[in-house]
């Protein structure tokens, strides 16, 4: 069921707390937010000196919230109050700062991730639910290769889950990898994911059914309608992955979402939307509507896309 728009700035940003309360982020420094199932929604507007692109947002309940801004700046703003007032609790102004998105273990541990800087990307945690964030060392990440990087498509090409796993995706000229951390990002080992590489090709989401077993979506943003090496699985943690080459999505995906049961997936993107029903090994058509993300909650899902389009799913 599509929602009446109200916001017509592209929404990449999805937090569905559950089936009624819901939030989304854009462009322009725009959150919206509903308490009511997508009833009604309200809108708000971080004052800023910068116009930011709100590229990820994760939220906690109806009160609180943080967003984050993928270019330059990179901001983090935080809110206590509903989205009524938000307060910056992050800023990074270097040259090459790109930030493509953030998860959470909790409501006081999280992690976001940017483009490499000097060969290595950018982590940053929080242990405080968002109030302080502090860089990781970057010597204990794997190099980065020539132009890799992170996609910023919808902010999830980074999953936090239990037991301080956290995964982040990549994508570029060389190759898709996918890195792995069992201890919040201390260490990390990293592996080839067999999907489609090359400018703006790779993996821009993941998410994992449990901690075996996930799903890696992507593709070529430049042609939506390619199709090829475009979604991968893995039931070993992350550590091998097999390509579906057969039943996968009809062209590139930018988010892929998994239920809080597990039992169903659904992939959007520029030409259209997919849902599985067995971990990713096939894909059925669900809508030819375009959309940039996608979120469960539990008897719902949703998705947001370009110029503050909206859709609910009731399951």
């Amino acid at each position: 069921m599509v929602q009446s728009r109200v916001t017509d700035v592209h929404l990449r940003g999805l937090a569905v707390v559950d089936d009624q309360v819901v939030w989304a982020s854009g462009q322009h420094n725009t959150i919206i937010k509903t308490t009511n199932g997508g009833n009604t929604w309200q809108t708000f507007k971080i004052s800023d000196d910068h116009d930011l692109d709100l590229r990820d947002i994760e939220a906690f309940n109806e009160d609180t919230a943080l967003v984050i801004s993928a270019g330059r700046p990179c901001k983090i703003y935080k809110t206590i109050d509903g989205g009524n007032s938000w307060s910056e609790k992050y800023y990074d102004d270097r040259e090459s700062v790109f930030f493509d998105g953030m998860d959470f273990w909790d409501e006081q541990n999280g992690i976001a991730y940017g483009d490499p800087i000097d060969q290595h990307f950018t982590i940053i945690i929080t242990s405080n639910g968002g109030e302080t964030w502090r860089s990781l060392d970057s010597a204990s990440l794997p190099k980065s290769l020539p132009d890799e990087a992170g996609f910023a498509a919808s902010g999830t090409g980074i999953v936090a889950m239990a037991q301080d796993r956290v995964w982040l995706a990549t994508g570029g000229a060389t190759s898709a990898r996918v890195f792995f951390s069992n201890d919040k990002g201390v260490s990390w080992n990293v592996s080839n994911v067999p999907l489609k590489s090359g400018e703006g090709t790779g993996i821009f989401s993941i998410s994992f059914v449990d901690e075996n077993n996930g799903i890696a979506l992507g593709g070529n943003y430049i042609d939506s309608t390619d199709k090829s090496a475009n979604c991968a699985i893995t039931n070993d943690g992350g550590k091998t992955w097999i390509l579906i080459t057969e039943k996968n999505p009809n062209g590139y995906r930018s988010c892929v979402a998994v239920s809080n049961n597990g039992n169903l997936a659904i992939t959007v993107g520029r030409t259209g939307s997919e849902f599985s029903t067995n971990h990713g090994r096939t894909w059925k058509h669900l809508g030819s509507e375009g959309y940039f993300s996608c979120g469960f909650g539990q008897k719902t899902a949703w998705a947001v896309g370009r110029s503050g389009k909206m859709a609910k799913l009731n399951l």
